[in-house]
């Protein structure tokens, strides 16, 4: 569906992060806002105690992109990486909203199922410890997406090595109608890293904009 790759911010920290198929991606360390041009998603240098590492694009037209995140305290070490790239296409043809709204969603099932298997097939010790649907508060808007938290050993995280760790994936479709967008976040298996993964995601508000006719 997209690339397997290590992320930069994961880079820093020596955390891999799979995604799909990517052949030459760019790493780029722009300074300043960085927007996403294809999407409209802007990337600040800081989000909270969150520091930008790099932006990664996967497809040279810009539609396939990352940007990695790191909290830097120690044994408190937080890597998340935020990507949006297109969700899987869907034709439509004139159907009424709810039958588009219904056929998102299962091609939504379909892309998060896709991703969780892209999680277990980099991390063969990856155990899932819970799947199903979440929602994210930004503002008044609320968005509705899906949630798989493993645990599993990184063999490189923040200078140590084979560091049991959570590993969370989050995953957004069809924003703007057409984009999704998907966390990964890797912390210590016995931090609680909740409140401060919350107060990232709801701080870097998504910019992409809506839907034509919502």
């Amino acid at each position: 569906m997209k690339r397997v790759l290590t992320a930069m911010a994961a880079l820093f920290f020596g955390v891999t992060s799979a995604a799909g198929q990517v052949q030459r991606p760019t790493v780029m360390r722009p300074t300043g806002v960085y927007v996403q041009a294809p999407t409209g998603m802007r990337y600040p240098e800081s989000v909270g105690d969150f520091q930008r590492a790099t932006i990664i694009r996967y497809k040279e037209d810009g539609t396939d992109e990352s940007a990695g995140y790191n909290r830097v305290v120690p044994l408190k070490e937080i890597v998340a990486t935020v990507y949006v790239f297109p969700s899987f296409r869907l034709r439509s043809f004139g159907s009424p909203r709810d039958v588009i709204e219904d056929a998102r969603n299962h091609l939504c099932t379909d892309q998060f199922h896709a991703i969780e298997n892209e999680v277990t097939s980099a991390h063969p010790d990856a155990v899932l410890l819970r799947d199903g649907a979440t929602s994210l508060a930004q503002g008044a808007m609320k968005h509705e997406g899906y949630i798989a938290a493993y645990r599993l050993t990184n063999p490189r995280f923040a200078g140590r090595t084979n560091v049991a760790s959570h590993s969370d994936v989050y995953v957004f479709c069809y924003v703007g109608g057409k984009w999704t967008v998907e966390y990964r976040i890797d912390y210590p298996l016995e931090y609680d890293a909740n409140p401060e993964i919350a107060d990232f995601m709801r701080d870097l508000v998504w910019t992409i904009p809506p839907e034509p006719g919502n």
